[in-house]
């Protein structure tokens, strides 16, 4: 957001770590909050907070667009937002009066459910570099099929996020009745259906929106069954678990676009298609992976 700062690579590597530091820090408190709300709508409860992350994330792009076409030199003023919100969250805590005593994550625990909590471990890493991929390639891949200026400059990006925003609460409720397993292995056959309908599209029209929007819908589910899975496993560790799977598969996952960019560099022959179809290989690992997860229990 700083000018100057994206005149130096250092800097901006600076500035998006310090970010990310920001945002690690605050999902697996926030999500384990939210998950301790209810032992029975865990699930509804984590997706009804994630589906307000998932709105922000998806006016991203096109709010800087909005601000950085007319005036590249005004986008600091976005830093507000951030800054307002922080100020409005220290002003409305209640005061503490008493030191809030946590066991934190027992580990000990976390061996017994190591062969239960591998396959969401893998689902989440497998659905997560699917996603940050796409998110990379997708605006070249609309720029190579011609799409309209506003579909490129964010509105794909919208497309994408506010599909899985919309799915998160349904998802919720669905993995809160009938169990992760079921919800993971139907978010991996319809990723996989909706991305390849995308993939293999032809010239660009409003349709590709659709497209877009499905394959964020349906591989949202994945993050919101896996960590509703997860708390299930362990309860009372709600902010470990979602450490856990959320922190680590995305951590994994942001290789996804360092390959994503070799595969679909021009020179050695790639299209942003052509790349996004080798990730479309993740696909089948995804379900091979959920169908591993174990069935709820009465």
């Amino acid at each position: 957001l700083v000018p100057w700062a994206v005149r130096s690579y250092p800097l901006m590597g600076a500035l998006v770590l310090l970010t990310n530091v920001g945002s690690a820090a605050f999902h697996p408190s926030a999500t384990g909050a939210a998950a301790s709300l209810s032992r029975r709508r865990v699930g509804f409860m984590i997706a009804v907070l994630l589906a307000g992350g998932y709105l922000g994330y998806s006016l991203s792009q096109v709010l800087f667009s909005a601000v950085y076409e007319p005036a590249p030199f005004f986008t600091p003023v976005i830093a507000l937002l951030p800054l307002g919100m922080a100020a409005a969250i220290a002003a409305g805590l209640p005061t503490v009066r008493e030191p809030c005593r946590s066991s934190g994550f027992d580990w000990r625990s976390l061996r017994g459910h190591l062969g239960p909590l591998a396959p969401l471990v893998a689902v989440q890493t497998l659905a997560s570099a699917v996603n940050v991929s796409l998110i990379f390639l997708l605006p070249d891949l609309l720029v190579s099929r011609h799409a309209a200026p506003w579909i490129v400059r964010g509105g794909g990006h919208f497309a994408l996020i506010a599909g899985g925003c919309l799915s998160l609460v349904p998802a919720g409720q669905a993995s809160d009745r009938w169990g992760g397993r079921r919800m993971l292995v139907f978010a991996n056959l319809t990723t996989a259906l909706a991305l390849g309908l995308l993939l293999t599209r032809g010239g660009a029209s409003t349709l590709d929106l659709v497209f877009v929007m499905a394959v964020g819908a349906f591989n949202g589910i994945n993050n919101i069954a896996a960590v509703a899975e997860g708390n299930r496993l362990l309860p009372g560790q709600a902010s470990g678990v979602s450490a856990l799977l959320m922190g680590l598969p995305w951590s994994i996952a942001a290789l996804g676009p360092v390959i994503a960019g070799v595969l679909a560099d021009p020179a050695r022959g790639g299209t942003p298609a052509g790349a996004l179809g080798w990730f479309m290989l993740i696909m089948p690992l995804g379900l091979a992976a959920s169908l591993r997860v174990q069935p709820r229990r009465d």
